[in-house]
């Protein structure tokens, strides 16, 4: 299909409209907005101005700072008609803030003692067997102790310590670790806690209200946790119930404040002169007349609209125009890079080719039937992309799985249909017909090489670029040498000469050498003026170029031998499950194994072949006849935030 077409719409009016201005373009949906000033070729820093401070950014920061998790907030909704000043919406959420402050600190205190206590209770555990009283421990005025673990393996290096002031009590020894403590005098401790961080020794805080045994403390300490629980729950609710009495007007404040801060950013695309604005973008040209519409029931705006600029040095954007069956194939087009606007959108191509090289490669009608169905319930139940792209090549793996004669990796299953067919060749064997495969593939390679040296012709000589349309490795010149190079090599293997030896050989040269000579020949072309750096640099450089191009052809063209490849690895792959099924017996476990084989050939090879046939397109065939230096149309919008959804996946990251 095509690229869609544009207009440039300019759009000039008095300064106090320039929001309601930008308002109706952003409630067109199909506005994409340019800097005005890079559009007309500005340099001046005034051309393109930020009217001021943005009024809006604080009060919607002072909203965000509130933690709107709980607030659901529809983010496909339109923003309510409500108006509210930056003050107002200021002094409401400074009001609600203060209702949270108090809960929320004391959360926040309660929450860290919870986790001070989960941890305490961990660490308490590892001195249960031990008899000592904690509360003597922090009574003690004029000896320090501190309470963690270390390697036991460098329990034996204190030893070399004994006389530096300090003494270590261990209590419990797992998992290679000794916890216990350590005393020392005050004066002694820093050179005591230097000592024992050099032997590893990790220390951890114990709540200063312990007391009694360690047991003692930890059945003590279970108690205080449970109640804290409880009290941070209460806290929690009591948080809550504030939010959900404020959840409606804090809601129409975040949604106005964000399309208003959104309208007010985009005021910087725009040239401001005086008390005019003027404001650029485009429109898709099949959504003028409802972009009119909108933009008209602002009053007084001079609305114009033209063709791109090609002359421009603002690229237009581009937005894809594909049919039924080239639409999903969109994304790898746009993984790889979007065309130019003065190019050709090769969606089309690419969703038959990629198409065509799976159903080859991963031939079998059973299984390309189960892949087409999942990928039909993706497509239509959940609507990923990828899931039409599942349906299309599933179809075309079951298309080709028919003519090797391929049902779940039985070989045989369809032997007596084309037994009553009567075509002689089918069903294609893949291990009886290897020459075939192999050739075959290397045959289609070429096929898709030529066309899209054909393609990149056409694309370039639009452009006026001589020098690659005629005389680049991807152009005329090249496109002759690669079909003589073909036909000749084709018929010393076969031994049927197509066109003489001498011709092609003439060719191949003739070729060769405008290739060679590309860049003064296409400046020629072009009635432009060529200056060269140096014979001696201009030789160098070209041969290894050529050089380069004649590795390009071999290296492309082998490359399709893997289409063949993977053609044997599908049969050779359930070949493997088929016998195993064998080996297992006839029962029920055969046929167990049988569809888990089919299973990890779908999932496995499935992935793989799909991956190969990618590369395939973006090395062999893009490289050749695509640039992918586009950029995309993207209409102006506000998006609000679910962050109910946001807090509902952080909850699932964390768990």
């Amino acid at each position: 299909m095509s690229i869609e077409k544009l207009e440039l719409v300019s759009i000039a009016g008095d300064l106090p409209q320039l929001n309601e201005a930008i308002t109706a373009c952003l409630q067109s949906k199909v506005f994409h907005i340019e800097n005005a000033a890079k559009l007309l070729g500005s340099t001046e820093d005034s051309g393109s101005v930020h009217s001021g401070t943005n009024p809006y950014a604080e009060p919607l920061k002072a909203l965000l700072e509130l933690d709107l998790r709980q607030i659901k907030i529809d983010p496909n909704g339109k923003p309510l008609p409500a108006e509210f000043t930056p003050e107002q919406i200021l002094s409401e959420t400074e009001r609600i803030s203060g209702k949270l402050k108090a809960v929320r600190e004391e959360t926040e205190s309660v929450r860290k003692q919870v986790t001070d206590y989960e941890s305490a209770a961990i660490h308490l555990k590892n001195l249960q067997r031990a008899e000592l009283d904690l509360g003597d421990l922090t009574k003690c005025k004029h000896i320090l102790y501190r309470f963690g673990r270390m390697p036991e393996e460098n329990v034996q290096k204190l030893d070399f310590y004994s006389d530096s002031g300090f003494i270590f009590q261990d209590y419990h020894t797992a998992h290679e670790y000794v916890w216990g403590f350590y005393f020392a005098t005050k004066d002694r401790i820093l050179s005591a806690d230097a000592i024992m961080k050099g032997l590893l020794f990790e220390r951890y805080e114990l709540p200063s209200d312990l007391s009694g045994t360690p047991e003692e403390a930890l059945a003590n300490l279970q108690i205080k946790l449970t109640e804290q629980k409880a009290r941070l729950a209460e806290l929690e609710k009591e948080e809550s119930s504030i939010l959900s009495t404020e959840e409606e007007q804090l809601a129409k404040m975040y949604r106005f404040a964000k399309y208003e801060s959104e309208v007010y950013k985009l005021r910087s695309q725009c040239i401001l002169m005086k008390d005019k604005f003027s404001l650029m973008g485009y429109v898709p040209a099949s959504e003028k007349e409802r972009f009119k519409q909108i933009i008209n029931k602002v009053p007084e705006l001079s609305v114009t609209y033209e063709a791109p600029w090609a002359d421009s040095k603002v690229q237009p954007p581009v937005r894809l125009k594909n049919g039924w069956f080239s639409k999903p194939f969109s994304m790898f087009v746009e993984m790889y890079g979007l065309p130019n606007y003065s190019g050709y959108n090769p969606t089309t191509f690419v969703a038959i080719t990629y198409t065509l090289l799976f159903g080859i490669m991963f031939g079998d009608l059973g299984q390309g039937i189960v892949l087409a169905l999942i990928g039909l319930f993706l497509e239509k139940k959940k609507g990923f992309a990828l899931g039409g792209i599942m349906a299309r090549i599933g179809v075309s793996s079951a298309i080709f799985g028919t003519l090797y004669g391929s049902v779940f990796g039985f070989e045989e299953a369809l032997d007596p249909f084309w037994e009553k067919t009567g075509i002689p060749f089918l069903p294609l064997k893949a291990m009886e017909n290897t020459n075939v495969i192999i050739f075959g593939a290397v045959g289609l390679g070429a096929a898709i090489i030529i066309i899209s040296m054909l393609i990149n012709i056409i694309v370039k000589f639009r452009r006026r670029n001589f020098e690659e349309s005629v005389f680049g490795s991807n152009g005329i010149a090249g496109l002759l040498f690669f079909i003589s190079v073909l036909l000749l090599i084709g018929g010393i293997v076969t031994g049927k000469q197509l066109i003489p030896k001498g011709a092609a050989v003439a060719v191949i040269v003739v070729t060769l050498l405008l290739m060679f000579f590309r860049e003064p020949l296409g400046h020629f072309m072009a009635h432009k003026r060529y200056e060269s750096e140096g014979i001696a640099d201009f030789f160098a450089s070209n041969f290894f170029e050529c050089f380069e191009f004649l590795i390009g052809y071999t290296s492309n063209t082998i490359s399709f031998i893997r289409v063949g490849g993977f053609v044997f690895s599908h049969a050779g792959l359930m070949g493997v499950v088929m016998t195993l099924a064998d080996m297992i017996g006839g029962d029920h476990k055969s046929w167990i194994t049988v569809v888990i084989g089919n299973l990890f050939v779908m999932c496995l090879e499935g992935l793989i072949v799909g991956i190969q046939v990618l590369r395939l397109e973006f090395y062999e065939i893009f490289s050749r006849c695509y640039d992918g230096d586009g950029k995309p149309f993207t209409p102006i919008s506000v998006s609000f935030d679910d962050f109910s959804e946001m807090k509902q996946s952080e909850q699932t990251a964390k768990a």
